[in-house]
């Protein structure tokens, strides 16, 4: 029985945010305008007999609507892993209704403080952070680890990703101080019990470096990444994802510490590496191809820019659709070099459809939008101060 997932590079996008030039974000941040629409639950015949979870027989009068009223521990571990089931298939929302029913029924049968109660409450405090409500995740995080320190000790090690998660949350809250010392904490505690090198420890050295670039404290962010890069590439391998995702976060902290041209180096390195182990339309090589171009306009290469930005434009827009978010930050990277360039005329249209889609799918008060109206507001004050210089 899990014990709680781990928070942190599956719960939340990689640090593009800190590699735009010119704007707060470079990977779209999550939007719920962006919904899959997937089968109810009940109708998909992925997840349903093969867990064990008695669809079939209707709900008791008053009941919960998931099949587990009254239900044995048996049929209760059958919803948690069914739950399990629907996160990993990318459907929060029944995950956590689910997680939420198992949770009541262990509490009835097993008690509060049960390790399996606990356990429940730990996934369902997980699939709230990705739905968003991070506050209320925060908050049953933070009542999980009261009552694990009081059943099993503080150095447990479910004891210790309850406090990993919660550390996690206090990031996605923004209280990135509070974020990047319990991370740190964690780490240490970690260290002690499972190792330096354990994947745990790893996974919360990574989160207090990702907290320390959020505190512009971009150096010691840096020499974190690089480390945990380092221990990874070691035990787990060049191309196994975890590396290369803290190889990215390395690239992004040497951008951010004016050391553009080895970012732009470490750059090229994982998008070759990327491409060879997942393949050029994969999103995160795209994402890292997108730093790429950032790192050549730092470089002040406008010209090889812009031509990156195009092509990674035109590659998101088919991998993920034209009006993704990702696609239309690079979008939006493409119009600052060609305004770069004082290429302006051609910069134009670009923003004016970025602002159409801005405001069809945020509305007009969104910060999006209003940064995308700006965007094109200046674009056309440099067009009128080049038309009224022109003989």
């Amino acid at each position: 029985m899990t014990a709680g997932r781990k928070a942190g590079v599956d719960a939340r996008p990689a640090s593009g945010a800190w590699a735009v030039l010119t704007g707060s974000w470079t990977a779209g941040r999550p939007s719920g305008e962006h919904r899959i629409l997937r089968p109810a639950a009940a109708e998909d015949p992925r997840l349903t007999a093969p867990y064990g979870v008695p669809y079939g027989i209707p709900d008791a009068p008053g009941s919960d609507g998931v099949g587990l009223d009254g239900a044995g521990p048996g049929a209760l571990a059958a919803g948690h892993t069914r739950a399990f089931a629907l996160s990993r298939a990318g459907r929060p929302e029944e995950a956590l209704a689910l997680y939420e029913a198992v949770v009541e029924g262990r509490t009835r049968a097993l008690g509060a403080d049960h390790p399996d109660t606990l356990a429940a409450r730990q996934e369902a405090a997980y699939e709230l952070g990705r739905l968003g409500r991070h506050r209320e995740a925060h908050d049953v995080y933070r009542a999980v680890l009261v009552a694990r320190e009081r059943a099993m000790g503080p150095l447990h090690p479910d004891t210790l990703r309850c406090r990993h998660n919660l550390a996690c949350e206090l990031g996605a809250l923004g209280r990135f101080a509070d974020a990047q010392r319990t991370a740190a904490e964690v780490a240490a505690d970690r260290a002690a019990v499972l190792g330096a090198e354990h994947p745990d420890t790893l996974l919360t050295r990574y989160e207090a470096a990702y907290a320390l670039g959020r505190l512009d404290r971009w150096q010691e962010a840096l020499e974190g990444f690089r480390h945990v890069a380092a221990v990874r590439e070691r035990v787990l391998g060049r191309d196994h994802p975890d590396t290369l995702a803290a190889r990215y976060e390395a690239g992004i902290a040497l951008g951010r510490t004016g050391h553009a041209a080895q970012a732009l180096d470490l750059f090229r390195g994982l998008v070759r590496d990327r491409t060879r182990a997942y393949g050029a339309s994969d999103p995160e090589t795209l994402r890292a191809r997108h730093v790429l171009g950032v790192n050549l306009g730092r470089l002040e290469r406008w010209e090889e820019a812009v031509a990156e930005a195009r092509q990674v434009a035109e590659a998101r827009a088919a991998a993920l659709g034209a009006e993704h978010p990702d696609t239309l930050v690079s979008r939006r990277e493409l119009a600052v070099g060609l305004g770069r360039l004082g290429r302006w005329d051609e910069a134009l249209p670009v923003y004016r459809d970025l602002s159409g889609i801005r405001e069809r799918s945020l509305g007009d008060d969104h910060p999006d939008t209003v940064a995308a109206h700006a965007d094109e507001a200046h674009c056309l004050e440099r067009l009128g101060q080049v038309c009224y210089q022109e003989p």
